[in-house]
């Protein structure tokens, strides 16, 4: 699922090198800064087994994205008519779903660097921190992340990659599923299927 999404976005954003000549002035573009020197430093360039930086890797994700809210978010009108099992069931499996693919990716960095350009307003309580992802090449992806307070900080809750929305590329295709029969429960096989996959040793 999210496949036409996921692609770039993993090739171009899971490890991150931040550029020399950014300047992190800002709060939410520190936050971002952050993240990505974490990602580099604590899970792929550390001489750790694969084990240990999957876990380094979900906690890491779980810190940074308010993983919660996203699904809320990705299941719209769908969320209030679920049971609390399926609740609890799907935010398993997404979260599953998430971390697992995007750790796959890791081993497409080949030397990216982000810059960050400015940071803008986002509702009361939100912030979206402009940057691009700059290939060795010099070819650029635009990224937005949008950001919201929460009570120990900063969490994003959606990124946009070249105009495409992470959140509502999920949430459209999931609604998808839904809607061509089965109900939720049909979402909730396709995702353990889909997680079982994960769980397979790569074929790349």
């Amino acid at each position: 699922m999210a496949k036409r999404f996921l692609a770039p976005w993993f090739i171009f954003l899971i490890a991150l090198s931040i550029a020399p000549q950014t300047v992190w002035a800002q709060a939410p573009a520190a936050f971002i800064g952050e993240f990505s020197q974490k990602g580099i430093s604590d899970i792929l360039t550390a001489k750790i087994p694969d084990g240990e930086k999957q876990v380094r890797f979900r906690a890491m994700f779980q810190k940074y994205f308010d993983i919660p809210q996203i699904g809320r978010f990705v299941l719209g009108r769908h969320w209030r008519l679920t049971t609390d099992e399926q609740k609890e069931a799907f935010g398993t499996l997404f979260e599953d779903v998430i971390v697992d693919t995007w750790f796959r990716r890791f081993s497409e960095y080949n030397g990216q660097t982000l810059q960050v350009s400015s940071t803008v307003p986002d509702g009361k309580k939100g912030t979206i921190v402009k940057s691009a992802i700059v290939g060795n090449n010099g070819a650029a992806i635009n990224v937005d992340w949008r950001l919201r307070t929460r009570s120990l900080g900063y969490q994003v809750v959606d990124v946009v990659v070249g105009g495409v929305s992470m959140a509502i590329t999920y949430r459209q295709e999931y609604s998808a599923v839904i809607n061509r029969g089965g109900g939720f429960d049909a979402l909730i096989d396709k995702m353990r299927e889909q997680v079982a996959r994960q769980g397979q040793p790569a074929t790349t």
